[in-house]
């Protein structure tokens, strides 16, 4: 930071004393892209560069160049969302695509952050933080959900059948009316005006009962009320 402060000091001093012609100018190293930025070797940490690509100035920090205040240059994997439908100003659309389509310096960029075949596709999804076990590009989730039983809580169904149940069960013996002669028929077996006959216990049957879920299994969305843009990621020019 003092190398820049000294450079900013020089410039203006120069600017104070008069006019500046092109051979006065201390110029600055160079780097035409993120990606020729990134592949410096042996920076020392606070050397500046300026991006050209980016139009601003960067530091290194002892482990990577990072924007100098006021600089409101992109950084290779920033990502943000857009109306915008194509890529633009080194930002590219997340749908998936093979990377040997993108520029070589876009390519490069995006193998520096893991991404050696295909670009993510974001069709369809929401960001999200890594959890336990998971890595930066991988997908998961569904778009609509389809209960199944055991995502119900338990519930218990009853009902009522019909009443229709009448029924009659046949007597093994048949009704006569006998004339008793001088006591000859007294032991035979006849039906009195009183008391109770039992027939067979032959009773027992099903009846069945149908409870109608009223379910039609069909899937249903999740997503809460959205705004449809596309994201992008920065890959430089």
């Amino acid at each position: 930071m003092n190398r820049f402060l000294f450079i900013l000091f020089f410039i203006s001093v120069n600017m104070l004393s008069g006019q500046i012609d092109s051979d006065s100018v201390m110029g600055i190293p160079t780097a035409n892209n993120n990606a020729e930025m990134n592949a410096v070797t042996g920076a020392n940490q606070g050397s500046v560069l300026y991006n050209i690509a980016q139009k601003g100035l960067y530091m290194f920090d002892g482990t990577t160049w990072v924007p100098i205040a006021g600089n409101t240059g992109n950084t290779v994997g920033d990502i943000k969302y857009g109306v915008q439908t194509v890529d633009h100003s080194g930002w590219y659309i997340l749908n998936g695509r093979n990377t040997s389509s993108l520029s070589s310096n876009a390519r490069s960029a995006a193998n520096t952050l893991g991404f050696t075949s295909t670009l993510p596709n974001a069709n369809n999804r929401v960001l999200k933080h890594p959890g336990t076990g998971e890595n930066i590009g991988d997908t998961g989730g569904q778009v609509n959900t389809t209960l199944t039983r055991a995502n119900l809580p338990n519930v218990n169904f009853t009902g009522t059948t019909s009443t229709s149940g009448n029924h009659r069960h046949t007597i093994p013996r048949r009704t006569r009316t006998l004339r008793v002669f001088n006591n000859v028929d007294s032991n035979v077996t006849s039906f009195a005006n009183n008391g109770t006959t039992n027939t067979s216990t032959t009773g027992n049957h099903n009846h069945t009962a149908t409870v109608s879920s009223g379910g039609s299994n069909q899937p249903f969305g999740r997503y809460q009320p959205y705004l449809v843009v596309n994201t992008f990621i920065y890959l430089g020019e």
